[in-house]
């Protein structure tokens, strides 16, 4: 079947790039040249008990081996940046090519035809391994789409089934040709807000180096599914949190063309979640304003931004990063408008009634960063600015009663380990969302329903009434202060 050859495949690819001869991987590995030849026409593929010393064994030979040229163009097909990465990029694409051929040949369960296999039922577990199909290791360009109904998951494999489709994407780096539209289930009288829209925030951050979109349907109730545009697709009925039934896979690109635009066709604007931004465009639309001057406001900070600086210090920050916006300037808005921004946001911290849920961490890492969310740069601050940053801070707490803050000092759900640092701000206008990276780190909540469970999540948050949250304002200025004093008596 060629559904076996795939190991072979990119096995003779990897060789016929590197220009490496059959022989010459023999030596390498110590094996007879005969093997090499069986794994690259596809008539067996290396034992299960060695698999993992001779792919090791095969990713080192081709880095090693092949000429300047052929290096250049596997980094690039891989989209990573050194021979060590290339290497460790290598291996684990001949792993998951090998463990999908070794797992069809030890499916005898399976049923096959016309290019699709099925199964009676599956669990979910077993589901999110046959998502992590090789093809994802193509980072360089993919058109995924899922729809899931993923609050009818059992919770362990929610975060299993957003992880499932970037295995192999590096953080940090910036995969602008990879795309995936989730379709999710949203009922808003059946989510656990404090849960579920903490979930989804998580969901955005985790896909931040791809062109990721969030879209919610009934359409993606009782359903799992998940196909890459003419390479591969899976879908099954879910029939309980940790089940589903009438499982199909297939690899034949008209079966997952029509899968595919299935689930496209859900994926329309009055369905989207949440919308990407960046600064610059908010501040162009004068939604950052507008949102400033909005009503209800309710704020989530994980990490300081340009909204709690003096004046004097935002001054100082203008002048530093002036030179890098002017050399950015069609992508920067102008210093001016920053200032007249800056005005219009202190204002709105010290005289309106805002209530702020603050990360203790934030300040924290502040101190260990050295760096504040300024207009979505990252600016370094030494530590004299810090503490000037932080003393204003103590300030509105003392000075701004209006000004409600209630201190986060641990988790607000427990046995939820997620990153703290995004900020929330809500408003009855334009609510957005930022997340603490470089890519794709910018969100308008695009639906009503959807800010109003962020709301409702807000407020939970705000009532808890365990101890992780500090809300006498004396406690949280100490807070402010020992951090303060750390500062200073480590200089």
């Amino acid at each position: 079947m060629s559904e076996k050859n795939r190991f072979s495949r990119l096995l003779k690819h990897l060789m016929t790039v590197a220009g490496i001869k059959n022989y010459a991987l023999a030596q390498e590995l110590k094996y007879d040249v005969s093997y090499i030849s069986k794994w690259t026409g596809g008539q067996m593929i290396p034992s299960e008990k060695y698999a993992s010393k001779i792919l090791k064994g095969i990713s080192e030979c081709i880095v090693t081996q092949c000429g300047a040229e052929a290096a250049t163009g596997l980094m690039q097909e891989y989209q990573v940046e050194n021979k060590s990465d290339l290497q460790q990029a290598i291996w684990d694409n001949l792993e998951a090519e090998y463990n999908y051929v070794r797992d069809l040949q030890n499916s005898p369960d399976a049923d096959v035809i016309l290019g699709l296999q099925f199964w009676p039922e599956m669990k979910i577990a077993q589901f999110v391994v046959k998502m992590r199909h090789p093809v994802l290791r193509r980072v360089s360009s993919l058109n995924i789409v899922g729809a899931f109904d993923i609050f009818a998951l059992e919770r362990e494999y929610q975060l299993q089934i957003i992880e499932a489709k970037n295995k192999h994407v590096s953080k940090g780096k910036w995969y602008q040709d990879v795309h995936y539209c989730m379709v999710i289930n949203v009922q808003k009288d059946t989510l656990d807000y404090s849960h579920d829209i903490s979930f989804l925030v998580e969901v955005l951050d985790r896909n931040r180096c791809i062109d990721f979109h969030l879209y919610g349907s009934a359409g993606a109730a009782g359903k799992a599914i998940f196909a890459v545009e003419d390479d591969y697709m899976i879908s099954g009925l879910l029939v309980s949190g940790n089940h589903c039934v009438s499982v199909v896979t297939s690899e034949n690109s008209d079966n997952c063309r029509s899968v595919f635009r299935s689930v496209k066709g859900l994926c329309s604007q009055e369905n989207q979640l949440f919308r990407k931004t960046s600064m610059r465009e908010m501040i162009l639309k004068h939604e950052y304003v507008h949102g400033l001057f909005a009503l209800c406001q309710q704020w989530i900070i994980g990490h300081l931004t340009e909204h709690f600086l003096p004046e004097d210090l935002f001054e100082e920050i203008v002048e530093q990063i002036a030179g890098q916006m002017d050399e950015e300037e069609n992508e920067s808005p102008a210093l001016d408008e920053l200032r007249s921004i800056h005005r219009i946001a202190r204002n709105a911290v010290e005289d309106f009634e805002i209530s702020i849920l603050l990360y203790r961490t934030a300040f924290y890492n502040l101190v260990v960063d050295n760096e504040i969310d300024f207009f979505n740069y990252k600016v370094h601050l030494t530590q004299k600015q810090i503490i000037r940053c932080l003393e204003y801070f103590i300030e509105l707490c003392r000075n701004h009663q209006k000004l409600k803050i209630k201190m986060v000092s641990g988790r607000l759900i427990p046995n939820m380990d997620y990153e703290t640092r995004y900020c929330i701000l809500l408003n009855d206008t334009i609510s957005h969302i930022r997340l603490d990276g470089d890519y794709n780190n910018m969100y308008i909540i695009s639906r009503n329903d959807m800010r109003d469970a962020f709301v409702k999540t807000f407020y939970e948050f705000w009532e808890n009434r365990s101890d992780s949250l500090i809300t006498d304002r004396e406690i949280i200025i100490a807070n402010i202060e020992q951090v303060i004093n750390g500062i200073k008596g480590n200089s």
